[in-house]
């Protein structure tokens, strides 16, 4: 009975208890890593900092970096980890290859995501639901900050899709069924921003929803750049172009290039969670899905599908 439970008919450990123990290794190793880094920055400065003391000393860019640096390693470790030592699959199974147009799936999801929250901001525009005021930052300023916001959201971007569409969501497609695997991962991504400010049980459906937008990325391609590039796009346009409010988080990276006021119905527009909070963004998320899945036009290059069925 219990081998049945932890054991498939193949003899491997059950992909549910891989995945368990997939973040397990990640909340363990999360920590090590931000010890790690605290002890060698305290080698360079001549003491051990504290957390307020290292938030004091770091301006918040470079704290963020820092801190997505450790979670991003922390994630590749565990995968690697598990890969290894669970699977017995090579480490690019993952999808990370970048040759055979890797750009071009990124691409594709920047500008992909970059047109939808265009087309949420043009229909509420309208509504008079939305106003939009240009900035009119200096061009140095502008550039500068525009960048900053770019690297940004690329690098918390591959954090999350290695996070949730890496190892687990791949891990459950090997043993369950595809409705399954891209669900559970997605359920947890919409979970894991229900802490964030203005956070309502519709902007967890939204985030959930585009855990499943995501998924779907990596289905039709087996690479993770698509998703990435979808993810970075997505945040991006949001924050550093039209100054919206980024899954609750009011802060920003950088220089918007305008400045946003939401003024129609939190149901409608999301509020002061931003978009993703909003019926709008759900009946976008669910028309991009549906256009990606049946597309033609996206669809595995050679090296992902040969890396996808080794694994």
């Amino acid at each position: 009975m219990i081998r049945t439970i932890l054991f498939n008919a193949a003899g491997r450990v059950r992909a549910g208890w891989r995945v368990l123990l997939f973040f397990a290794l990640f909340f363990a190793l999360g920590p090590i890593g931000g010890i790690l880094l605290s002890l060698a920055y305290g080698a360079l400065a001549g003491s051990i900092p504290t957390r307020e003391e290292l938030s004091a000393r770091l301006d918040p860019f470079s704290l963020q970096m820092l801190v997505y640096s450790t979670l991003i390693s922390a994630t590749l470790l565990a995968s690697a980890i598990c890969l290894r030592w669970l699977d017995r699959r090579p480490f690019r199974s993952l999808g990370y290859q970048w040759r055979q147009r890797g750009w071009h799936e990124y691409l594709v999801g920047f500008g992909l995501a970059a047109l939808m929250i265009t087309f949420v901001v043009l229909i509420e525009l309208p509504l008079g639901h939305v106003n939009l005021q240009w900035e009119g930052y200096p061009a140095a300023e502008a550039a500068g900050g525009t960048f900053l916001a770019f690297f940004f959201f690329n690098v918390a971007a591959a954090f999350e899709e290695f996070l949730f569409r890496g190892y687990p969501l791949q891990t459950l497609l090997l043993d369950v069924r595809p409705t399954i695997a891209v669900s559970a991962p997605s359920v947890l991504f919409g979970l894991g921003h229900a802490g964030n400010p203005h956070a309502s049980a519709l902007s967890v459906f939204n985030t959930a929803l585009a855990g499943v937008w995501l998924s779907i990325a990596y289905l039709k391609t087996r690479r993770l750049w698509l998703p990435i590039g979808l993810h970075a796009g997505w945040n991006f346009t949001m924050s550093a172009v039209y100054g919206l409010t980024v899954s609750g988080i009011e802060e920003r990276i950088g220089a918007s290039l305008f400045r946003t006021a939401q003024t129609g119905p939190v149901w409608l527009t999301g509020g002061s969670y931003g978009p993703e909070g909003g019926v709008l963004v759900t009946a976008v998320l669910i028309g991009a899905s549906f256009w990606l899945w049946r597309t033609p036009h996206i669809r595995p290059q050679g090296e992902a599908r040969e890396a996808s069925d080794r694994a």
